[in-house]
């Protein structure tokens, strides 16, 4: 697992079929990691609360979520996952390719109608998808069906989880709204161009100036806008993203704390400690040292949360 995945998914996959591209991966806030960064990806993906409470922020559109709600995320999109105050929440995360359910003739309805929109963020629909509706019932029937798919493994089962998901596009399609009441942020291309150059940079010394130069703004405008989009400063999600990327080398790494920190771009090692400390509960050598050798995570997380 590559530092992208286990940022945003952690290790709980519970379904990984090879050669079909749907997978679903069961996290927990805080258990896993204490939230997910703002990132996106070229599939789509749905979030599915199972328990607790939470936040989920797409674009321009913050969203309270509760046990039972279903959010679709579109392909590209900019998003980021909060539990809500000290709850615990977890929820599916649920990654599939669109390709999966297109078809090579070019006249195909589905693709020409429900796909092709989804891709370009023409297709609307109510967000979050909550219970007590028929909408949920149509949409949380098709997931739960997949779900069992994928989990009895019968042959063939793949034809069961497509037909799942086109069951999925069917309730999207018909459930659909005549348009968008708030447009997507402007910025949102500018601020992916960021989150790529500190994926690549984040070892180096990296500042607020040089991430405005790359988006031609001044730091006061770029500050505003990247707050904006990520409800956070670009300092608090560039450490965020250096912290991930440390938790992930205290797990794969046997180099030292020391080292490590460096290599994620803390050159002061009592700050690292501290604001460590202040992310995952525990100092990173206590968390290094509740990781038990082959790694059983559940036992690590437990370990974890009851220091």
């Amino acid at each position: 697992m590559d530092l992208e995945e286990y940022t945003q998914y952690h290790e709980a996959k519970l379904h990984n079929v090879p050669g079909f591209s749907y997978n679903t991966y069961l996290c927990t806030i805080p258990l896993d990691f204490p939230k997910v960064d703002l990132h996106w990806h070229e599939q789509m993906e749905i979030i599915y609360v199972k328990k607790g409470a939470g936040t989920v922020t797409a674009g321009r559109h913050i969203w309270p979520v509760n046990a039972g709600a279903i959010v679709p995320i579109l392909p590209g999109e900019l998003h980021s996952i909060e539990r809500q105050s000290d709850q615990r929440m977890e929820y599916e995360n649920i990654i599939f390719s669109l390709s999966l359910l297109e078809s090579v003739d070019k006249t195909d309805w589905c693709s020409l109608h429900v796909v092709e929109p989804l891709k370009q963020d023409r297709l609307f629909f109510p967000r979050p998808i909550v219970p007590g509706t028929d909408f949920y019932q149509e949409v949380s029937a098709a997931l739960d069906d997949a779900d069992k798919a994928c989990a009895a493994r019968e042959n063939g089962y793949s034809l069961l989880v497509r037909s799942c998901l086109f069951r999925f596009l069917h309730a999207l399609y018909i459930h659909q709204t005549a348009a968008y009441q708030e447009q997507p942020s402007p910025h949102e291309d500018v601020i992916k161009k960021v989150i790529v150059y500190v994926r690549e940079h984040y070892a180096e010394a990296l500042s607020v100036s040089d991430a405005a130069a790359l988006t031609g703004y001044s730091n006061a405008h770029f500050m505003r806008i990247f707050r904006e989009t990520s409800g956070q400063t670009f300092v608090e999600y560039l450490n965020g993203y250096r912290l991930s990327r440390a938790s992930y080398l205290l797990r794969e790494s046997p180099d030292p704390v020391t080292k490590v920190a460096q290599e994620c771009g803390f050159d002061n090692f009592s700050y690292f400690s501290r604001i460590f400390s202040k992310r995952y509960g525990v100092s990173p050598r206590r968390y290094r040292k509740n990781i038990p050798q082959g790694g059983d995570e559940n036992s690590a997380k437990e370990s974890t949360e009851t220091l």
